[in-house]
């Protein structure tokens, strides 16, 4: 049966979300639990694996928030300790989560966050296209026509939906907004090689030689070298995420074997590679956008961008999910005062975004240039630079 026979009469909603990963589900949540009628387009039936991440302890309020902490609690989330830096000098630093007030941290199950975090956005009332493929969105005089496609490949549903407004959380690529005349504004060439470990028939990783102590697996370990730096964590399957940070230009050079690349520079730590000795490798790595970068401009009169869409940050600090739950969060919030008449929330929104860019790369300089070891090199002279 053809895709045009499943076409759907148009329906009409306050606002539709472009992407279902954390951030357009935040947003969806924060909109839905406020009364107000909101639908989400996501790609994914989220049944692939994601890259595992660590959530820091801040996430707790936000996710308390938006209704979902028990749910994520009862998740089965591995907890994480805090992280092991070795940055700027050779021995490694410890910094504890057991300070901080929300208690310890967690070592994600992508794939199941994020699908708990859609869940919960269907549940308080949202609609979710899953496998959804946006084919057009025009404007109209007081919104958005949107035709999308969903269902399985041979049986494609053309559906029509008319919105007030459009929130774009499409990641990195903003794909709605540059339409809208948005530019991406990018800081550096940031880029990640990772690979997924898993241990040898025998034996497992430790963590470094200062923390092979039994619950030590469980710290993230960070750790600078000659052209870039690396990240390491556990992951609720057991195995481990490795990641090589470094700038694109960097990386080409290995582009031929990246197996051999990644493998080439974890020789150049110290700790990092200790941790990893008694791991291998389960398929080569791959590069994955890392840049710092923004949209010169997060809203218009109808629509806002969130997340990565927005803000794109550096992984150095951890607050990439942070960031993505809480733009989700304010986004809703200003959507319902645009909705309610208020023409200046879009500009307010835009400004608090001004506001946590500039802190964020005040942050991020103040931080690279604590390394100061291989400051001839390229990646740390151009850190060492103003943006």
């Amino acid at each position: 049966m053809s895709a045009s026979s499943h076409r759907h009469r148009p329906s009409d909603c306050d606002v539709v979300v472009l992407g279902g990963g954390p951030a357009g589900a935040a947003a969806a949540i924060a909109l839905a639990r406020a009364g107000v009628s909101v639908a989400i387009i996501e790609r994914s039936r989220y049944e692939e694996p994601r890259i595992g991440e660590t959530l820091p302890p801040s996430a707790r309020p936000l996710l308390a928030g938006l209704g979902v902490w028990e749910r994520f609690a009862s998740a089965g989330h591995l907890p994480a300790p805090g992280v092991v830096s070795v940055w700027g000098e050779d021995e490694p630093f410890e910094s504890h989560f057991i300070f901080n007030a929300n208690g310890h941290g967690w070592h994600l199950d992508r794939q199941r966050f994020d699908a708990m975090l859609a869940t919960a956005a269907d549940s308080a009332g949202a609609r979710l296209y899953r496998g959804a493929r946006l084919r057009s969105c025009l404007p109209l005089t007081r919104g958005w026509q949107i035709e999308l496609t969903s269902g399985a490949p041979d049986d494609r549903r053309v559906h029509r939906i008319e919105a007030r407004l459009v929130v774009d959380a499409t990641g990195r690529g903003a794909a709605f907004a540059r339409q809208q005349g948005a530019k991406r504004l990018v800081v550096d060439r940031l880029v990640g090689l990772a690979g997924v470990v898993a241990p040898r028939a025998r034996g497992r990783g430790c963590p470094t030689a200062a923390h092979n102590d039994g619950g030590g697996d469980a710290w993230t370990l960070v750790e600078a070298c000659t052209d870039g730096w690396w990240y390491s964590a556990l992951l609720p399957t057991g195995r481990w995420i490795a990641v090589y940070m470094t700038d694109a230009d960097l990386l080409q050079r290995g582009r031929g074997s990246w197996r051999a690349f990644w493998q080439a520079r974890l020789q150049e730590t110290t700790h990092t590679r200790a941790r990893l000795e008694t791991l291998d490798l389960d398929a080569a790595p791959c590069a994955i956008a890392a840049s710092s970068s923004r949209l010169d401009r997060v809203s218009g009169d109808r629509w806002f961008a969130i997340g990565d869409a927005a803000i794109a940050r550096d992984p150095l600090s951890a607050q990439g999910l942070v960031h993505a739950l809480a733009s989700g969060m304010h986004a809703g919030e200003a959507a319902i005062r645009r909705l309610g008449g208020d023409a200046a929330a879009p500009d307010e929104y835009a400004a608090r975004s001004d506001d946590l860019f500039r802190e964020y790369t005040r942050l991020r300089a103040e931080h690279y240039a604590r390394e100061q070891r291989w400051s001839q090199s390229d990646f740390w002279r151009r850190r060492h630079s103003p943006p």
